[in-house]
């Protein structure tokens, strides 16, 4: 072997040797703080054993607070007067309690409402508007159209006059398309004379003017008759203020006719001369914008809906799916996209069935599971959750729960008919430190001979102050491990 051979093949590991040497020595010769020989006890120990269930806290609470809540729910569903009653209480995915159930399912009132309002803010969006718009055959001319004006429905139920919005004491809450600002808007085009007449157009909707209802609900006027162009929701008379009753209303047997008249009456008073009476009619192509009034967000509207359980206002809504969906604005085609809408989302629909938006219809059929499902799946703080009414302070719960532990924790959609009593919502926490827990829950109870409020309401009134206490038992904090103490 070579002399060459052997000095590669050993200087890498002879200098690899050195600078170990190097570095060793080099470490000894360092200064370094002098470390003490004696050992210091923080005296650390824990407070929590192993074994205790604060280290599960979320995991062992849930039983303890939904068996604290169980025996009243069962209450509530023993003490209904009737077997023809539903009741579902969840918490997220977990039922809380035993639900009870009826085959078929039941007649829900206005708890349809919530099916029609959720289906709507799914399809259409929370941000949807209505525009009512004002149209001419001929341009304005020195003040002159020489022509016609056509007013064109786009199904905004709440198209009103202030008149009609000034006979409620309480009006948060409640969506309007303020019918004087679309007078305003024409008459600052510099409109002075129309040489023809003002038409009203509904042809956007079917004129199918009612549901399939029970006459009775028709002649206590629980909704106007249903157009794509309808001004006061349909009515042309109603008393001063409103007592707690539809029947002093008087409606319209022409919701177009009526809406035009209405305008027509503005734009006199704005100086503006018509050569012909208010009329009925399709627009022509061709036309000219003069105005619009666009309506408030769609969830402005569905909170009217909802809080003041306004059966025009769902069913036109209603309309509008079979619109926006089937291309035909009818109750029948909007029913069957909601059906459709809601089996794409998961719900429950067995026993379900769907013939109007408002719940006036009494084939209608729901089960608790459908529209707990509906709710909890959305949640209090979302478009549908916010446009319920309000324990104590809005819409149809507003004198109820006022002074209770309830009041302000209950957001519920009311359900009401002959033999029909109907609440569904959610029920948030009232314990300080469980402020943002909730429970959903859903309650119908059908019964021929249930003719008072006192067979039900007060089951109701128990139901919803019990679960304010959710989720009893200890807190999360009180379960969770405690931090070590220095001793």
């Amino acid at each position: 072997m070579s002399l060459g051979h052997i000095f590669k093949h050993w200087l890498p590991p002879v200098l690899l040797a050195v600078i170990a040497l190097v570095a060793w020595r080099t470490a000894n010769q360092a200064d370094f703080d002098e470390i003490s020989g004696t050992p210091v006890d923080y005296e650390l120990t824990l407070e929590t054993p192993m074994l205790s269930a604060r280290r599960a806290p979320l995991t062992l609470r849930a039983p303890i607070s939904d068996a604290a809540i169980a025996p009243g729910i069962a209450q509530i569903a023993n003490q209904s007067p009737t077997e023809q009653t539903c009741l579902v209480v969840r918490n997220g995915d977990r039922i809380l309690g035993q639900p009870k159930s009826v085959a078929g399912g039941l007649v829900p009132a206005s708890n349809q409402k919530v099916l029609t309002t959720y289906a709507a803010l799914g399809i259409l969006g929370p941000d949807f508007t209505y525009n009512t718009r004002v149209v001419g055959t001929a341009p304005i001319v020195d003040g002159v159209l020489t022509g016609d004006l056509y007013m064109i429905g786009d199904g905004d139920p709440f198209l009103i006059a202030d008149g009609w919005l000034n006979q409620y004491e309480e009006i948060g809450g409640r969506s309007h398309t303020r019918l004087e600002t679309l007078a305003d808007r024409i008459a600052e085009t510099g409109l002075t004379q129309v040489t023809g007449a003002i038409f009203g157009d509904e042809s956007l909707y079917d004129d199918v003017r009612y549901g399939e209802w029970d006459v009775r609900l028709i002649d206590q006027k629980q909704s106007g008759p249903l157009s794509a162009l309808t001004v006061n929701e349909g009515f042309s008379d109603w008393p001063d203020d409103f007592r707690s009753s539809f029947r002093g209303r008087s409606e319209t047997d022409n919701p177009p006719l009526n809406a035009v008249s209405v305008l027509s009456q503005m734009l006199q008073e704005r100086g503006i001369a018509f050569g012909a009476g208010p009329a009925v009619g399709i627009a022509p192509a061709g036309v000219t914008d003069v105005a619009s009034a666009p309506s408030p967000p769609l969830l402005d509207i569905v909170t009217h809906i909802n809080s003041y359980s306004s059966n025009i206002g769902a069913e036109l809504l209603l309309k509008r799916l079979g619109l926006a969906v089937q291309g035909v604005g009818s109750t029948a085609a909007g029913s069957q996209v909601v059906f459709d809408y809601l089996v794409e989302q998961g719900i429950p629909m067995t026993d379900v069935q769907i013939f109007d938006g408002s719940g006036l219809d009494e084939d209608n059929r729901l089960t608790c599971q459908a529209v707990a499902a509906i709710l909890a799946g959305a949640g209090p703080d979302t478009p549908l959750g916010i446009s319920l009414s309000i324990a104590g302070q809005r819409g149809s719960l507003a004198t109820r729960f006022v002074d209770s532990p309830a009041e302000g924790l209950v957001l519920a959609k009311t359900g009401t008919l002959r033999g029909v009593r109907a609440l569904a919502g959610y029920v948030e926490s009232g314990v300080p430190t469980d402020a943002e827990a909730y429970v959903t829950f859903a309650y119908i109870v059908n019964d021929q001979n249930l003719l008072a409020d006192a067979d039900v309401l007060p089951l109701q009134d128990a139901l919803v102050s019990q679960l304010t206490s959710y989720p009893g038992g200890p807190s999360v904090a009180q379960l969770s491990p405690l931090p070590p103490s220095v001793r």
